[in-house]
């Protein structure tokens, strides 16, 4: 795992006990910065707040394979900031960055942080139960959409324009039921 690490944190990352915090950013309203370390964090001009409502991380795995990389993020459903956040916002294909970094004794960071996982939410839900809320964040990595096809509508201003004069699309509008593609 070095690679991408500089020097500093691979010295700090060598030593026999360091402490390590995870920094997350989700860019869902205004964004939000948290820590899951015992204080904030700063980094740069960014303050990651400390929340005992983050409840679990997940870990994105790598593998030699082309695949699209997954992670979820559990957050506490008792603070209702993030259920109304997630609500009242667009927060599909919005970024998610995870970072790890090091922590000194005096509480600052110790190089610069490492990307764990740089992806953009897919979906989040809301798991109550009798003693406990929870809510889930899923995010997939930027090859989510790698095999989306997009630019052609089913319309008649587009088939004309790459189709002028075929008129198959002249009444698409006007289709009620779903138009099966090469079934019967």
């Amino acid at each position: 795992m070095p690679r991408g690490l500089n020097s500093t944190l691979k010295t700090e990352l060598a030593k026999d006990s360091f402490r390590l915090c995870n920094l997350v950013f989700i860019d869902v309203g205004s964004g939000i910065r948290l820590t899951d370390y015992a204080h904030d964090v700063v980094d740069g001009s960014n303050t990651y707040s400390v929340s005992d409502h983050v409840l679990n991380i997940g870990e994105p795995k790598e593998s030699r394979e082309l695949r699209v990389n997954t992670m979820s993020l559990s957050l506490s459903g008792v603070e209702q900031t993030y259920i109304s956040l997630f609500l009242s916002n667009d927060y599909v294909n919005r970024q998610i960055l995870i970072q790890k970094a090091a922590i000194s004794a005096a509480g600052a960071i110790v190089g610069s942080p490492f990307v764990a996982f740089d992806g953009r939410l897919t979906r989040f839900e809301v798991t109550e139960r009798r003693d406990s809320s929870e809510v889930i964040v899923e995010a997939a990595s930027h090859w989510a959409d790698f095999d989306k096809k997009s630019g052609r509508l089913t319309n008649n201003n587009s088939q004309q324009q790459y189709f002028p004069g075929d008129v198959g699309f002249e009444y698409a509008a006007n289709t009620v039921r779903d138009l099966k593609w090469g079934r019967k």
